[in-house]
């Protein structure tokens, strides 16, 4: 987990000093396809986070957005995940937007040991995001949110869910970023750190 997260620090000086020039700051694009990875522990579990989605705004005022996704905890336990939400972004000032989300996520557990084949476990969450302009090309991302999640193997429960990122966008259409998060669900507490990439439009 350290030597993950020493690598995507290292990742995000790199991307800052390759990211620090031209003047890209204009209106947050709310139409795209990213995918990316992320190192996840789960109560002290490591996993890997892998996943591709986009978000498609259908005016100025609303976005659906959707990814698929694999959390791979361990050789003998895997999630397959699908997760579909819409949003609302309200300018806040011309470096800043306030962005309203509810999301519904489904996960579905493989495993070779049948007493942990075929779980599901469901979670809605809302959830409230900043997009600010930091400099000219670089967009710092603050989230909080609440969630409901029930779960085959330990019902139901609800909790927080916080996190922060920084995205570089190396030309106006394409960028990359770092993200940070933790949740706080019922007893289950779960760091993620990831990176991805985005083509907007």
């Amino acid at each position: 987990m350290m030597l993950h997260k020493q690598k995507v620090l290292l990742a995000v000086g790199i991307l800052g000093v390759i990211g620090a020039s031209p003047l890209y700051a204009k209106d947050f694009s709310y139409t795209y396809v990213e995918g990316g990875f992320a190192d996840v522990d789960i109560d002290n579990e490591d996993a890997d986070y892998i996943y591709g989605g986009g978000s498609l705004a259908l005016d100025k005022n609303i976005f659906v957005r959707g990814s698929l996704g694999n959390l791979d905890v361990d050789k003998n336990l895997e999630f397959d995940t699908v997760s579909i939400g819409v949003g609302h972004p309200m300018r806040m000032s011309e470096r800043s937007d306030l962005v309203f989300a509810l999301d519904y996520s489904f996960a579905e557990s493989s495993s070779k040991i049948p007493a942990l084949d075929n779980y599901d476990v469901d979670t809605l969450t809302g959830s409230a995001m900043t997009r600010t302009w930091l400099t000219n090309n670089i967009e710092g991302n603050l989230m909080g949110g609440l969630a409901y999640q029930d779960a085959d193997y330990g019902g139901s429960d609800s909790g927080a869910i916080l996190g922060a990122g920084i995205r570089v966008y190396v030309v106006p259409q394409f960028s990359v970023a770092a993200n940070i998060s933790r949740s706080f669900i019922g007893d289950l507490d779960t760091d993620e750190i990831g990176l991805n990439a985005r083509l907007q439009f």
